[in-house]
Parts: C-alpha cells; sequence; structure tokens
C-alpha cells in the first residue's frame, strides 16, 4: 500500500514536470502496453501499401536490472524529496 501511494506522488511530480512524452507507455495510468500496441497496429494499417520493418524489445524484466547508485542520482536529479530517495534503498 505504501509502495503504491509513493509510486503515485512520484507519477504525478513526473507528470507536472513533464518528464514523460507521448510515446511512453507501460506504467502510465490510461496508457499500458495494450494501447500501445493498439495504436501502433493502427498505424501500420494506414501503411499496409509500403513496407513496415519493424524491431521488437522486451523490457519485461528493465526495472529488476536497473543499478541502485544510478536509480538514486536521477531521483536527485528529477528533484525528488531526500527522505523518498533514501527510502528507496531500504
Amino acid at each position: 500500500m505504501l509502495e503504491s501511494m509513493i509510486r503515485d506522488h512520484v507519477m504525478e511530480h513526473f507528470k507536472l514536470i513533464k518528464l514523460f512524452n507521448n510515446n511512453q507507455y507501460g506504467f502510465i495510468k490510461g496508457r499500458s502496453t495494450t494501447t500501445q500496441l493498439l495504436k501502433i497496429l493502427d498505424e501500420w494499417t494506414d501503411y499496409l501499401e509500403g513496407q513496415i520493418d519493424v524491431i521488437y524489445t522486451d523490457f519485461a524484466t528493465a526495472f529488476d536490472k536497473v543499478p541502485c547508485k544510478r536509480l538514486i542520482h536521477k531521483l536527485k536529479a528529477y528533484n525528488i524529496d531526500k527522505n523518498l530517495v533514501q527510502w528507496v534503498p531500504n
């Protein structure tokens, strides 16, 4: 429950400072990876007359591999409260 509240607070801060662009999907309310797939399929349908090149990537475990020191550095750079930043490694 606490992690969910903190995530929501941090996400609101990131939205306020306009950290995300329109191509960001996943981990954002209302912008799931399913929504992204539907959007891209709609765009590809428009291009069916020509060639479509696609590269698929899978970041399913990307957050398990983020170095803690780098994450802390980024959180500080985005002006996240220092008490929250200290809580993250714990």
